[in-house]
């Protein structure tokens, strides 16, 4: 059995650091839309956007902040007091700050511990005044000096940090350091609640999510599809169908999941791989024979998840070169046509023949296309396969 993890805390941001993938850009207007598809699954929090861009991503925060959705709303900030003043307009409730913590993130920025220790205790004491809620995140913390580390976590706690998130910025941590970091962290600091931030770079940030949240984690960081810098961000539907199918959750609304996920998509303009876990268009479809001539019998035998659960298509069968007699007899017994044992055996042959020569799984139309070349041809041969 997996070990349980409390109720997560699920921040959405996907309209902030999902934005920062190269070559995306969200209108207002989109992000409204997407705000209130996440308000329909049910995360908690919505990260929605950097104030410092400019004005016209201010106006989408302030929005959103508005629109009364049952998510709590935040933003993210660099740690000076002009972001923070500004950001304090927009009526988020919460705000999360950035700081550095591992030693090449304080040498590009030419800073020391000692600055970053300093500047911490400075822009606390402001965002404290400006903000009902505070998360202070210790960027690149996954390649920081661990007793650094725990120092920044023990000042931000000092300082009146709500949360402090751990930001694997560079997204090369493993499940088993993640697990042994915030054991330490929550074993050190057991009344700080803690976030993990993931990044893709190893193909990790989803795993790691999901251990954190069973290390001591009280809440995670995601986005939609994984949009994100780079190779992305840990993935805010994979999260959830883990917790729905591992741990029984029933706090989201998963049927929203999978036009959720096609329309981020498609304003990023970022098409997901279509064996992608969850949403990808061929992952419940399947061709082996082996494979299918069980799932007639019984789905859950080479198919775990249940894709009408995240608003998908029913399990569907591919017919190609690994087709089987189970799945032709199916097919075409939903188009009212009774197989003779002879038939079948022909038209393992044909398909299997027609998708190598076209090299792809065959249409409908072009099953049923065999199939009437095979019964108009009466004196062709009969193939036993």
């Amino acid at each position: 059995m997996p070990l349980k993890t409390k109720q997560p805390y699920l921040i959405d941001t996907t309209l902030r650091d999902g934005e920062q993938a190269p070559g995306v850009v969200f209108t207002t207007e989109e992000k409204l839309k997407v705000a209130a598809w996440l308000d329909k699954l049910g995360v908690d929090e919505v990260e929605a956007g950097t104030p410092a861009i400019g004005h016209e991503e201010q106006q989408a925060i302030r929005e959103i902040a508005q629109s009364n959705f049952s998510f709590k709303t935040s933003c993210w900030c660099r740690a000076n007091l002009n972001d923070l003043k500004e950001a304090s307009l927009l009526g988020t409730t919460s705000v999360n700050i950035s700081l550095p913590v591992s030693a090449i993130q304080m040498q590009v920025l030419n800073k020391t511990e000692e600055w970053v220790l300093q500047q911490l205790k400075v822009v606390m004491k402001a965002a404290r005044d400006l903000f009902p809620h505070v998360t202070l995140g210790a960027q690149d913390a996954t390649r920081a000096h661990q007793q650094f580390l725990k120092a920044f976590v023990f000042y931000a706690g000092d300082a009146g940090a709500n949360r402090i998130r751990i930001a694997d910025t560079a997204g090369i941590s493993t499940p088993l350091e993640v697990n042994r970091l915030f054991t330490t962290l929550s074993h050190e600091f057991p009344n700080t609640p803690f976030e993990f931030h993931g990044h893709n770079d190893l193909g990790m940030a989803t795993a790691n999510a999901i251990t954190s949240l069973q290390s001591g984690a009280n809440s995670v960081s995601a986005t939609i599809n994984g949009l994100g810098e780079r190779a992305g961000n840990s993935v805010l539907e994979e999260i959830i169908a883990y917790l729905v199918f591992k741990e029984d959750n029933t706090n989201y609304n998963t049927p929203f999941i999978g036009s959720l996920c096609e329309y981020v998509a498609h304003l990023s303009n970022r098409s997901n791989p279509v064996n992608k876990p969850v949403t990808g268009k061929q992952t419940f479809v399947h061709e082996s024979g082996i494979h299918t001539a069980s799932i007639l019998k019984n789905r859950s035998s080479y198919q775990a998840l249940d894709p009408t659960v995240f608003g998908l298509r029913k399990t569907r069968f591919a017919f190609g070169k690994h087709t089987g007699k189970a799945a032709i007899r199916d097919f075409y017994s939903q188009k009212h046509i009774d197989l003779l044992p002879e038939q079948v055996s022909t038209l393992v042959y044909l398909i299997k023949k027609r998708s190598g020569l076209v090299k792809r799984a065959l249409t409908p139309d072009e099953l049923m296309e065999i199939y009437d070349t095979m019964n108009e041809n009466t004196s062709s041969h009969v193939y036993y396969y």
